[in-house]
């Protein structure tokens, strides 16, 4: 059996941290290129606190954070395809139209009707 340098609580810290998504422009990129690496790369190296951090809670009393790690990590930007979208969009449109034929459901709230078209939906049946 493996055996493990770090305590259970460090290792939890390490495997399960909080995740940001970088979104960059193309100049930035441009810029970051020079060092041949991507932003996100750039700044993976000062996404750990070695020292001690605090933050309050939602009762306003100060937390101890220590040894806090971000994961950072760049987000695709190519656009789909011009056929992609066209049958994304398609896809979409035939999904969200109602069925031929089939009676909706009016239920009044207040001044509004709603129009259920689907015969056993959860929100008909939460609505009922």
């Amino acid at each position: 059996m493996a055996q493990c340098v770090q305590s259970v609580q460090e290792f939890i810290q390490d495997s399960f941290v909080p995740m940001v998504a970088v979104l960059c422009s193309e100049d930035a990129e441009k810029v970051t290129r020079k060092n041949n690496l991507n932003f996100s790369e750039l700044v993976r190296p000062f996404c750990r606190l070695t020292s001690e951090g605090h933050m309050r809670d939602p009762n306003n009393q100060i937390q101890v954070i220590k040894n806090l790690k971000i994961s950072v990590s760049n987000v695709a930007t190519q656009p789909p395809k011009p056929a992609a979208i066209r049958r994304l969009l398609d896809e979409v449109v035939s999904v969200s139209q109602p069925a031929e034929g089939l009676v909706a459901n009016v239920i009044t709230a207040g001044d509004y009707d709603l129009n259920i078209s689907a015969p056993n939906s959860p929100v008909s049946a939460f609505l009922i």
